[in-house]
Formats: C-alpha cells, structure tokens, sequence
C-alpha cells in the first residue's frame, strides 16, 4: 500500500464501488466511451479514480468514466485514492470544481444539480448565495452560471426534450442547449418590449420556433439573435413599433416564414443605413490625419469619385 499527500492509493475490488447520486454528470455516451475503453484494454487505469468510504463500499467522487469503462471490461480492481468522506455541500463542489470545466460536460447536467448547490449555500451562509459566491464556490464563470438558470427555469416538457438530445452522439444533435438559451434570450427580448406579439401560452411560441428549426427553416442557432435586431429596431427610429408587431406575430405563427426574412421585412433597412452612418463618421474621423500632400493619386481620385457620388446623392433628395 503506498502513501500519498492526499489519502490512500489502493487497488479495490470494482464490485465495491458505487456511483455518486450526487454527480451532476448522467450521460455517457457509448460512442465517447469507446476510445477510453480500448486505452484501458491497452494500457489499465493510468489515473486512479477518487472515492470515498461508505459502510462497506466506496463512493466516486472523479473517474465514473473509468470505473463503466473498466466494468464493461469485466476487471476486478480499479487503482483508487480514498479520501475522507466529504460534507454533503462538499461532496457536490469536489465534483463540480473538478468537472466543471472540462469539454465533456453538458451544460444542463450542471444546470439540474446547481439549485441543490444553491439550497446548501443558503444554509451555510443563512442568506440566499450571490452568483459571485457560487461562481467561487463551483469553479463556474458567471456567464455559466446565468446559462445554467436559463436552462432550470425551462417548463418540464422542454427540459425533457433536451435531456432525450443529449443522449445522442454530438454529431446528431440538432435540439442542442444552445438553442435552447438562444431561443429563450430572443422570446424574453420580444416579451419586454412588445408584449403582446407572444401570445398568451409562450410555449406556443416555443413549440412554432422549435418545429421551425427542426424543420430548418430557421437553420442556424445565431438566427435566433436577429430577434433582438428585431425589437433592437424599435431604438433606431420611432413609428416602427406596429410593423415590428405585425412581423414578429407572423414569425410566430405555424408557416414558413424564417427569422431572416422577418428580419429583412421589418429592419434590415434600418442597419444598414446605422452601419453607413457609421461608416461616414468613421471616414471624417480619419480625415484629420492628412495633410494634402500625404494623398497619392490613387486616393485622390478615390475621394473624387466619393465626392461625386455624395453630391449626386444630396441633390436627387
């Protein structure tokens, strides 16, 4: 038996372990598992799994990869650190501070567990936790931590939805989270500035956009921030609000009218004219680091040539 910093390495019976309920990670796909199943036929456990005593079995707290993979192998041990049993407020943040970062993770599976994180937080720090203090805590960025409450705050139905997606392969994904978070951030957009263009059951509208991409009339996930371009327009110039409603009730309906020809109806004009304005400005700007005799002839005549057109365009106004 050999001794290390941080607890006990030994070789434990494989039919000891159990998984921990409490790992937000559920999905293993077969066809991730197959690369390190063939490294362990190969190779063994390079890196021993992390476990705690419990009566008479062990509890993972990291490699439940490597224990289903070394199982399906039929091993009979498994290289192991064991490690004092943790709280359960710790028991979750060890696996989320070791977990919590790394590519394989869905976020959704995070996303199930955090309000239990949350609860326990509360009751250590007898108030409701900041998202600076379970940032902290889990080893998750913000930004995560605000996608992930996107995700709980889901009806049931669309949670479901998701979790079913996720148990395929990658590469077969199309109900994919982020479409989930872009759908829902555009919906919520529309909902505060123009309430009545969602009707009153939102997951109607939820189901048409769903049904739409699926059906890949709205065909990329980043279409669903035209949306906000959309309601964004109602900022740009007064008088637009009737025919952005008028436009974003049609795109709500069960036809098939796409996020981009909506966006091109109602205020496609009205971004271009705010980029050539820009545009113009930026021009100007630059204009005041020239002297005359820095322009070559190319230039010359570029500027000549804008000249013209800008006084053609002033004069047939």
């Amino acid at each position: 038996m050999d001794k290390i910093t941080n607890g006990t390495l030994q070789e434990i019976p494989i039919d000891k372990i159990i998984r921990n309920p409490e790992n937000p990670r559920t999905i293993f796909r077969q066809n991730e598992l197959d690369s390190l199943i063939e490294s362990i036929r190969q190779f063994g456990v390079q890196v021993p799994i992390s476990v705690f005593k419990k009566g008479k079995n062990y509890v993972i707290v990291d490699g439940e990869r490597r224990w289903r993979c070394s199982l399906k192998l039929n091993k009979k041990t498994i290289p192991a650190i064991i490690q004092e049993e943790p709280s359960p407020l710790n028991n979750l943040l060890l696996m989320f501070n070791i977990h919590a970062l790394r590519e394989q993770w869905d976020l959704f599976t995070i996303a199930k567990k955090l309000p239990e994180v949350i609860n326990l937080l509360k009751e250590e720090y007898d108030k409701t936790p900041t998202e600076r203090e379970i940032a902290a805590k889990t080893g998750l960025l913000i930004s995560q931590i605000r996608r992930c409450k996107v995700l709980i705050d889901l009806p049931d139905h669309y949670k479901d939805m998701l979790l079913d997606e996720l148990h395929k392969p990658k590469s077969k994904q199309r109900l994919s989270e982020d479409m989930f978070l872009e759908m829902e951030k555009a919906i919520t957009r529309v909902e505060k500035n123009i309430p009545d263009a969602v009707s009153s059951d939102k997951n109607f509208v939820r189901d048409i956009l769903i049904k739409k991409y699926q059906n890949e009339v709205i065909d990329n996930v980043v279409d669903f921030r035209l949306i906000s371009k959309i309601v964004g327009g109602l900022k740009i110039e007064d008088g637009r609000e009737e025919l952005t409603r008028k436009t974003l009730k049609k795109l709500f309906n069960d036809n098939n009218y796409s996020i981009r020809s909506a966006y091109q109806d109602s205020v496609s004009d009205l971004y271009l004219e705010k980029d050539f304005l820009s545009r113009i400005h930026s021009l100007i700007n630059r204009f005041d680091s020239f002297e005359p005799s820095d322009l070559d002839t190319d230039t010359k005549l570029a500027l000549e040539s804008l000249i013209t057109k800008a006084t053609k365009l002033l004069e047939d106004e």
